[in-house]
């Protein structure tokens, strides 16, 4: 019953309650949708690098090739990671047998008639090698005292030589070893100490000497006809900046800055002299450069599985696309390896057709909602529709590769 002062809602006002708490556990519930995509998100099905998937279980890989027909295992011609013996061992260690398996009489007066060869790699101690410059010194008639000039780099009673340098150079910048653990490192392997203040110096020293290679790389960068730009989320001194990259596959620029966007890419100055096909990700910044842009398929595959993983929806378009950017892919390599320069028209109709009916299924199956943000499988419908010149470059120009890898 409801107080005499107060009368029972009429039928409009519970309708529009009733509309109203729909549209709240509709919105409630994409909420949560969005939340188990994020949680779901990892390296396989989007942009995220290998190291932020953690520890926990990984999904059973889904390889997006098609079958080849070849056997598994290495490539015909990959040398691969197997030790080979060699003609010429450093040191050779001959065995006979003591006795006759057989009858056991005493081989001592036997001849050898063939032995079969094991070789071992071994790595011997490796201890410093130090060499002492002693600068003499002359006096002359006149009274005067002359000292010997030291050699470059000899500017102190002890230092370290090119080979030392080198090696830290490596373990930092190639092997990614933090300072600490790389002095450790040397020490350990080589009996040298280092500390983290002669790690950091020695990395300061070989950035100023590569200046001038700096220089020619990105002047390299600036007059090629294809080139890859892509950029990664790094920490330094525990704050967010970008690792900005830009290649080719001979030379990789890399460029730490605070922004992500055209601020960074124009503060790195290669990107702005670029007049060749840029392929990258979807990110708007690169559109500005170059005089052709291409767009990653690896970037557009992981954002299409994670499509497919959504079970709320008809996924079967994403399904169609990877099939589409797949089978496009494999056709130009086979084009390529026969010497041709361009797919047959029919084939490129067909993948171009079933490409522009694959991004409007998707648009279909994921309309615009009346209140709140696109879904991000629309999004990606739409991107695949409107920049389909783009994600089909390398079918119709076969000097652009499928991706940035």
């Amino acid at each position: 019953m409801f107080p005499a002062e107060q009368s029972p809602p009429s039928y409009e006002e519970l309708a529009a309650l009733v509309v109203e708490l729909k549209l709240l556990v509709s919105a409630q519930a994409a909420e949560i949708a969005e939340l188990k995509r994020r949680l779901a998100a990892d390296s396989h099905n989007s942009s995220r690098p290998p190291s932020s998937d953690g520890l926990r279980k990984k999904p059973a890989p889904k390889s997006l090739r098609q079958r080849s027909g070849r056997k598994p295992g290495r490539a015909k011609g990959d040398p691969g990671g197997r030790l080979e013996q060699v003609a010429d061992p450093d040191d050779i260690v001959d065995h006979h047998p003591a006795a006759c398996g057989g009858c056991g009489d005493a081989l001592n007066s036997a001849r050898s008639v063939g032995y079969r060869a094991r070789q071992v790699f071994d790595l011997l101690e490796i201890t410093p090698e130090v060499t002492e410059h002693r600068l003499h010194q002359a006096v002359c008639g006149c009274g005067h005292a002359t000292t010997a000039p030291a050699p470059d780099l000899v500017n102190a009673a002890t230092v370290y030589g090119p080979g030392v340098r080198a090696a830290i150079c490596y373990l930092s910048a190639y092997q990614h070893l933090p300072a600490k653990r790389l002095a450790e490192a040397m020490e350990s392997l080589f009996e040298l100490p280092l500390s983290t203040g002669t790690v950091i110096s020695v990395l300061a020293r070989a950035h100023d000497g590569l200046e001038g290679f700096e220089a020619q790389v990105k002047d390299h960068l600036t007059t090629v006809a294809v080139a890859h730009a892509d950029e990664s989320a790094v920490r330094v001194a525990g704050k967010l900046h970008w690792l900005h990259v830009m290649c080719t596959h001979l030379v990789t620029f890399y460029g730490i800055h605070t922004r992500r966007d055209r601020v960074a890419m124009d503060d790195l100055a290669v990107l702005p002299a670029f007049t060749g096909t840029l392929v990258t990700d979807a990110l708007a910044s690169y559109t500005v450069y170059g005089t052709g842009q291409a767009l990653c398929g690896a970037h557009v595959l992981r954002e299409l599985i994670a499509v497919t993983e959504d079970t709320r929806r008809d996924t079967s378009w994403a399904q169609v696309m990877i099939d589409v950017l797949i089978e496009a892919k494999d056709a130009v390599a086979v084009a390529l390896t026969a010497g041709q320069h361009a797919l047959a028209p029919v084939a490129l109709d067909g993948f171009q057709e079933r490409y522009r009916n694959a991004a409007l299924c998707g648009i279909a199956a994921h309309p615009r909602p009346a209140h709140g943000p696109k879904p991000k499988a629309r999004a990606l419908a739409e991107r695949l529709r409107d920049r389909a010149a783009e994600y089909q470059r390398y079918m119709t120009d076969f000097a652009v590769p499928f991706d940035n890898n």
